[in-house]
């Protein structure tokens, strides 16, 4: 039982546990010298003592342990103790792909893509990983997605492994290709396919349902081809997956496009129905009005000129006609009431009235000739942000996609235009300040306007719609100059109609069976367009019966090698066919063919071999044979049992070649216990042979001597305190002997005023070392 404190090794102490499975546990450990913390995954221990288990996990770990890739987890192989088997690797501590269940589709891209550029660099060395899906791709501290946990140990999940993966057939890249199309499957519906119908994901002739809608119609053929029934009809490689991946991501809209890591808002549908392209303006938005007043000489003016012109002239007017009013006052009628006598009859009341009422007056003027004149400012500064915009929107075209609202604007500016002409500054005023809400509402319509047009242009690519696509890419650019996917889809847009004639040439040709000119145009319309999905297929239907064909040949050479038992030429027609069709599943079982001929006849040899080894007590050399016997076939009942018969027999023999070879190892106590241990087994193997027989019997002597005492002789001043580790103090003496068991000594003499003498001595069994000199002589 495993459990938190334990130590694993010398070096690594359990930590807690992560997880478990059948296969055994996963649990976080410490690294006594770094104090790094690291991940391992302990076997089970069924799976510990499995021999072919074990090697075969040591073979594929030490293989994914030299693939260099960034999104590949680092591990360091199978290692073992005496009771446990373990992989050590790198410690994820973000969690894995389960969390971005549900997330944008260009988040889930990002995330995905390293993992298909991962599992390119492992089917390129060789490696399939058989259990591809979220959990399986953890997550490091600052997010990096790390492809993990190789399934050498499973058959894969239920509702991510392939139909033939399930059935038990051979692995193939193919499988990982499947659980590929699984994982994306399952971020971007929340659930993995055929959920929770297990027996449906059995079912060759049964699909997942379809992708949720807003997956992009590129991205979810691509899901469809992986997710395949058949392995024949998935991609051939993962390379081009990651490329069609990229495409997809590059193709969505600009704000999934250049979203962080973090959750984006969910991209909804326009809720404003755009007029496609080539239509003509919204209805109600004519031509805007003019200002009726034009210069008699000097250059012409454009409309907006005028308008503003308006605006000043209209000022101008209102200011010259209160200047001739206040003039006249000022000139006509104050002089007038100043001249005139005051009558010493009429009633003083009519006398005082006259000029209180033209006091008011003046006043009154003053008033609107200052609320004017603020009116006027106020007005002719909204305008000028007004025309600001209109200019900028008019650049993004905003004639064909502003809808009512930029009719409104216009209409509402050209009415404004008109108080203005007629000094209505308030009135001019009101009308502009009701333009920039509407100018507000298109400006935030663009964005959908434009998703909207490069959702159009790529389905005129798509239906050959050539003058359509240039259509919407143009308008795009004009709401977007710099639009990188706008960009990309017009200059598709120009060569589609060359495209199409290219396309429509090499399918009839390929119909009437000429392959070789079918390809050749294919490939032309494919250097015009790189996106030109049907020049693509096209190539792959033809390159993929011309393999097909090859295939067919390369398979009957091999066959007919076999029956001649020929096994080299056969091997080498099969591996010729695996290099056309590396999934192709005859190819395993033809070479499984060649390999069980050869089999039986060099596993026999091979058992001969090891028997007469046993006889002549070379253990380690027989074991070697049954385990190159077990390689061949780990079934061979014979080779089993000899293995595990002659396993303890070779570390024995080597225990008692250590002590033979090395008797000096028996003069320390504890090395003559462990010693005594050994030789107590050896001595209890029944019939043991001469080889046995002579180890026992000289290392029983080498220990028997190594317990006899020898007399030690010490010489010393009578001065000096001797002292013997491990034995006593002898004290002062000038020469003294005594008996020692064989091994190593440190002795020590003392002497106040003098430095302490240190020796260490050699106890050999049988004969008396020379005196040993213990005397304290130099001072301090």
């Amino acid at each position: 039982m495993l459990e938190r404190g334990q130590e694993l090794s010398r070096s690594l102490v359990l930590v807690r546990r992560l997880s478990a499975g059948g296969s055994g546990e996963v649990w976080l450990a410490q690294e006594r010298e770094r104090r790094d913390p690291v991940a391992v995954k302990i076997l089970s221990s069924e799976l510990a003592q499995d021999i072919a288990t074990c090697a075969a996990l040591h073979d594929e770990y030490a293989r994914v342990a030299a693939l260099d890739h960034p999104n590949i987890l680092r591990v360091e192989g199978l290692q073992r103790s005496a009771q446990y088997a373990w992989i050590a690797m790198d410690y994820a501590a973000g969690g894995d792909l389960t969390q971005l269940r549900g997330r944008s589709c260009g988040e889930i891209l990002r995330a995905t893509i390293p993992i298909a550029s991962a599992l390119a660099t492992a089917h390129a060395a060789g490696i399939v990983h058989r259990d591809v899906k979220p959990a399986n791709v953890l997550l490091s501290a600052d997010g990096t997605p790390l492809l993990a946990d190789f399934g050498s140990l499973t058959r894969g999940s239920p509702f991510s492994a392939s139909p033939q993966q399930l059935a038990g057939a051979p692995v193939s890249v193919a499988d990982d290709m499947y659980g590929f199309g699984a994982l994306l499957y399952e971020l971007l519906s929340g659930y993995p396919p055929f959920y929770p119908d297990a027996a449906a994901a059995r079912d060759v002739t049964r699909g997942p349902a379809p992708p949720p809608a807003d997956v992009p119609p590129a991205l979810a053929q691509l899901i469809g081809r992986l997710l395949a029934r058949r392995a024949e009809d998935r991609p051939a490689d993962m390379g081009s997956v990651e490329r069609e991946l990229r495409a997809a991501l590059a193709s969505l809209p600009p704000p999934a496009m250049m979203s962080d890591m973090n959750e984006p808002a969910p991209i909804k549908p326009a809720s404003v129905k755009i007029e496609p392209p080539g239509l003509r303006p919204p209805p109600g938005q004519g031509e805007p009005l003019r200002s009726e007043w034009q210069r008699t000489t000097g250059p012409r003016v454009n409309e907006d000129d005028l308008r503003r012109q308006g605006f000043r002239r209209g000022l101008g007017a209102s200011l010259v006609a209160l200047g001739l009013v206040a003039i006249g006052v000022v000139f006509f009628v104050l002089p007038k009431v100043m001249e005139r006598e005051p009558p010493a009859q009429k009633a003083p009341v009519a006398a005082a009235v006259a000029p209180k009422v033209d006091e008011k007056a003046a006043e009154k003027k003053e008033l609107d000739f200052a609320a004017l004149a603020k009116a006027k400012q106020a007005a002719e500064e909204l305008r000028t942000a007004i025309d600001e915009r209109l200019q900028k929107l008019n650049a993004r075209a905003a004639a064909q996609w502003g809808g009512e609202e930029f009719g409104r604007a216009n209409s509402l500016l050209a009415a404004a235009d008109q108080d203005a002409t007629a000094r209505d500054y308030t009135a001019a005023e009101q009308k502009l300040n009701e333009i920039t809400p509407l100018l507000d509402t298109v400006e935030k319509r663009a964005p959908q306007v434009l998703a909207e047009q490069l959702k159009a242009g790529a389905a005129a690519l798509q239906e050959g719609r050539s003058e359509d696509a240039k259509a919407a890419f143009e308008l795009a650019l004009k709401i977007e100059p710099n639009n990188q996917v706008a960009s990309r889809g017009l200059k598709r847009a120009g060569t589609l109609d060359q495209v199409l004639a290219l396309l429509t040439k090499a399918e009839g040709q390929e119909k009437e069976g000429n392959a070789t000119p079918a390809l050749e145009n294919f490939q032309k319309a494919l250097a015009l367009d790189a996106e030109a999905t049907r020049a693509s297929e096209g190539i792959a239907r033809i390159t993929s019966r011309q393999a097909a064909d090859a295939f067919a040949s390369a398979m009957a050479r091999g066959y007919s090698a076999l029956a001649a038992t020929n096994y080299s030429q056969a091997r080498e027609a099969f591996e010729a066919a695996r290099r056309i069709r590396p999934d192709a599943p005859e190819i395993p079982q033809a070479l499984r063919q060649i390999e069980q001929e050869q089999r039986t006849g060099v596993i026999g040899v091979k058992l001969q071999e090891a028997q007469q080894l046993e006889s002549q007590e070379k253990w380690a050399e027989a074991l070697k044979v049954y385990r190159s016997v077990l390689e061949l076939d780990s079934t061979v009942a014979a080779a089993n049992d000899g293995a595990a018969r002659t396993s303890p027999r070779a570390a024995l023999n080597e225990q008692l070649e250590m002590y033979l070879t090395q008797p000096e190892r028996l003069f320390s106590q504890s090395v003559r216990v462990v010693a005594k241990e050994t030789l107590s087994r050896a001595a209890g193997i029944a019939n043991p042979g001469p080889i046995l027989s002579k180890q026992i019997k000289t290392l029983g002597e080498w220990l028997a001597r190594a317990d006899v005492p020898v007399p030690v002789a010490l010489r010393s001043d009578n001065v000096t305190q001797v002292t013997i580790y491990r034995v006593g103090v002898l004290g002062a003496f000038e020469q003294r002997s005594l008996d020692l068991v064989p091994g190593s000594y440190t002795v020590v003499g003392t002497r106040p005023g003098y430095r302490d003498v240190r020796r260490e001595i050699s106890v050999m069994p049988g004969a008396a070392p020379e005196p040993v000199v213990i005397r304290c002589e130099d001072k301090i």
